[in-house]
C-alpha cells in the first residue's frame, strides 16, 4: 500500500544536525507511528514520504524551510528576573515553559544570565539548522486496521 492522506505509517528515523551529529532516533525512542497528512510530521519528511511504500529506505537533506523553519531573532529576548520563576537557575539551555490564560504553553530556551535577569530564546532550538534524515518505511494501513 502506499502512503497517502489518512494512512498510519510506522517508520524508523535517524535525525542529524548538519555536521552528522545524531540528534534523535528510534533506535534510543522506537518507531515513530504518525497519520499521513494530519500535520504532525516535519513538512519535507511527509512531502518525501508520500507514495512511498514498506520497505522504502529515503535520506534527506532538509533546510530550514522544511524542518523547524528559519531562526528568528525576534523571538530572542531579555526577561527581567521578577518575571521569571524565582526557583530557576538561570543556565544557558535551561527550558522555561510559559503561557497566558487558555493559550497553550511554550517553550522558551535561556541564552545566558544578564545584569536584569535572562536572555531568553522562543525558537525551537532546531530552527535555522539544516537536518538530515534519514528513514525506512516500516508499515502502512489503514488507521482502522
Amino acid at each position: 500500500m502506499k502512503i497517502a492522506n489518512g494512512l498510519l505509517v510506522t517508520a524508523a528515523y535517524t535525525f542529524r544536525d548538519e555536521h552528522g551529529r545524531v540528534i534523535d532516533s528510534s533506535a534510543d525512542n522506537g518507531p515513530l507511528t504518525y497519520v499521513q497528512g494530519d500535520g504532525r510530521l516535519l513538512r519535507g519528511i511527509e512531502t518525501a514520504l508520500d507514495g512511498r511504500t514498506a520497505g522504502d529506505r529515503l535520506s534527506l537533506r532538509l533546510p530550514p524551510e522544511e524542518a523547524f523553519g528559519p531562526h528568528r531573532p525576534e523571538l530572542v529576548f531579555e526577561s527581567v528576573r521578577a518575571n521569571l520563576p524565582p526557583d530557576i537557575r538561570l543556565e544557558p539551555g535551561t527550558e522555561l515553559f510559559s503561557g497566558m490564560g487558555d493559550r497553550p504553553a511554550f517553550s522558551l530556551r535561556v541564552v545566558r544570565e544578564t545584569e536584569n535577569g535572562a536572555l531568553l530564546d522562543g525558537n525551537h532550538p532546531l530552527a535555522g539548522k539544516t537536518l538530515e534524515v534519514d528513514i525506512e518505511v516500516l508499515d502502512v494501513r489503514r488507521p482502522d486496521e
